[in-house]
């Protein structure tokens, strides 16, 4: 037999939001911000805007990380958040965020305000939650970073339509090999194709996105049809026969021999082609509607699942690895292989931006080293995954790391670990994944100044508890600088500014702590900010 070679090429919800969901009339203005020279990336989920604001996000993405691109997740698949998984030990949750301790996000909702219009049969489902639907956090995010001079995007995540949708519209389902429904919408199917074309022509067309991100999830990572492989689809049987590959024929022989060929190649080979196509069918609407816009891979490794970089290599502009894997507590050995393979499919010119894991077990240590070997190995930014359950040490780490790695532009943080300075009254503890000291009465924390002599910004990071009103002090060569009462009762990590401080080199700083009822006056960092000839913190 001649081998076959392919040529690539809810409701009620909806009703009630589409009153909020106006259309815009017109275009997008483009603020169109320059790409960094290293670009360092974070996301920004609408629950933590709506919780933390974004404002002190931003303040705390740029001032600690060093982050100069966020972008926001404009569609977010089901998920805790943040991360978690039962294998790991630990108390993994929200470490700054004064509102809720955890997140449940909802399947595949939108977060921003969709031009119904442009969509077909499928549209665009909203949060059940009413303060999730009062604001187009994806516009609040763009404006805010644009005004920062941030480069800023949008995140299409993993599954872009809910299961609950599927259910109620079994066609749309991918199909294994004995034709049973999988929770997982197939791109061969023509409204599903339509939809995602629509999704990222209205993110293209209506929000002024420098990038637009994804790491979709389209057929399954397995590509031996009997072992979970997908699709058998009836969309797919049409499509692969108007390829030229009758694929009916074939289910029944690779049912029998699964490894029957051609049958196996030119299944695997029609995947290759379906997810070719879709992507080129987005980036091509997107680029048309702005040929300036970064579309951006978020690799998953996942070539089993059809997705081939190499005949992607003139649609996308950028890959993010999701390299994550460090967050176990201990340095993978495949990130170096990672960033290898990809240049190898994609080539010198697009740049490649790997993730750097800042929770669950991860330490500085794997952070700094994380980021030394993408520096080395060839990578134009990285991606801090994720803002919402890092503590502040693991952001410090981000930017500390860049330094060391030499990346230019980046500054280390000059700064005190509490637990390290000389203390009295207060013991070493951990508070939300975060080393700190902690007293059940007063305790005295002390070291010399060693820096040079100027004028800095003091920032104290300490957690304000609930169960009492504790109070902190801080002072410098033995005058007080500052004294504030821990009334806000949010049992989270919060940092405290003292701008404009004259410090001389070998001063004493003092932080005093005061506990009251439960509240213990955590205290985990002391940082100083030099101040420019101009009086703004440099």
């Amino acid at each position: 037999m001649k081998r076959f070679i392919f040529r690539i090429e809810t409701t009620a919800v909806l009703l009630a939001l589409l009153c909020t969901a106006k259309l815009n009339a017109q275009v997008a203005k483009r603020s169109n911000v320059p790409a960094p020279n290293f670009e360092v990336t974070g996301s920004i989920y609408p629950w933590e805007v709506h919780d933390e604001g974004i404002d002190q996000i931003l303040d705390n993405m740029t001032g600690i990380a060093g982050i100069n691109s966020v972008y926001m997740l404009a569609v977010m698949h089901q998920e805790h958040r943040p991360f978690n998984n039962d294998k790991l030990p630990g108390t993994f949750t929200f470490n700054h965020n004064p509102v809720r301790r955890e997140w449940d996000a909802e399947d595949s909702r939108a977060y921003f305000r969709p031009q119904m219009d442009l969509y077909g049969r499928i549209k665009p489902m909203f949060s059940a939650h009413a303060w999730l639907n009062e604001t187009d956090w994806l516009k609040l995010v763009l404006d805010k970073a644009h005004a920062r001079g941030l480069r800023a995007g949008a995140e299409v995540s993993h599954t872009y339509i809910p299961v609950e949708y599927l259910n109620q519209h079994e066609e749309f389902k991918q199909r294994d090999i004995n034709n049973n429904p999988v929770e997982r919408p197939c791109t061969n199917h023509p409204d599903v194709r339509e939809y995602l074309v629509a999704l990222y022509g209205d993110l293209a067309k209506n929000y002024d996105v420098d990038y637009v991100q994804t790491c979709m999830l389209l057929f399954s990572r397995s590509d031996d049809p009997v072992k979970g492989g997908t699709c058998f689809c009836g969309s797919c049987q049409r499509k692969a026969k108007a390829m030229g590959f009758d694929m009916a024929a074939a289910i029944p022989v690779l049912k029998d021999n699964p490894y029957a060929q051609p049958q196996l190649d030119n299944w695997r080979n029609f995947r290759k082609a379906s997810t070719t196509e879709i992507y080129k069918l987005v980036t091509d609407k997107l680029h048309e509607i702005n040929p300036k816009i970064d579309f951006r891979l978020n690799d998953l490794n996942d070539r089993t699942s059809g997705l081939a970089l190499e005949e992607l290599k003139n649609n996308i502009n950028s890959v993010h690895l999701s390299t994550h894997t460090e967050q176990n507590g201990y340095q993978k050995s495949d990130r170096k292989s990672r960033i290898a393979t990809t240049k190898y499919f994609m080539g010198n010119d697009i740049p490649i931006i790997p993730g750097v894991p800042t929770r669950l077990l991860t330490t500085p240590e794997i952070v700094k080293s994380s980021i030394k070997i993408s520096v080395d190995g060839g990578a134009k930014g990285i991606g801090v995954k994720h803002y919402d359950g890092s503590p502040f040490s693991l952001l410090r780490a981000v930017r500390n790391g860049l330094s060391e790695a030499g990346v230019a532009g980046f500054t280390p943080i000059m700064g005190m670990e509490v637990e390290t300075m000389t203390l009295t009254g207060y013991k070493t503890d951990k508070f939300l994944i975060e080393p700190c000291v902690q007293t059940s009465t007063t305790g005295t924390a002390k070291s010399a100044f060693t820096n040079p002599s100027g004028m800095y910004d003091i920032v104290v990071s300490y957690a304000d508890e609930k169960g009492g009103q504790g109070n902190l002090a801080l002072s410098v060569a033995g005058k007080q600088k500052a004294s504030w009462r821990l009334t806000e009762d949010i049992d989270c990590w919060k940092r405290k500014t003292i701008p404009n401080v004259k410090i001389n080199t070998g001063d004493e700083i003092e932080l005093v702590g005061m506990a009251n009822g439960t509240e213990t006056a955590r205290v985990d960092f002391i940082e100083f900010i030099p101040r420019t000839a101009a009086g703004k913190a440099k």
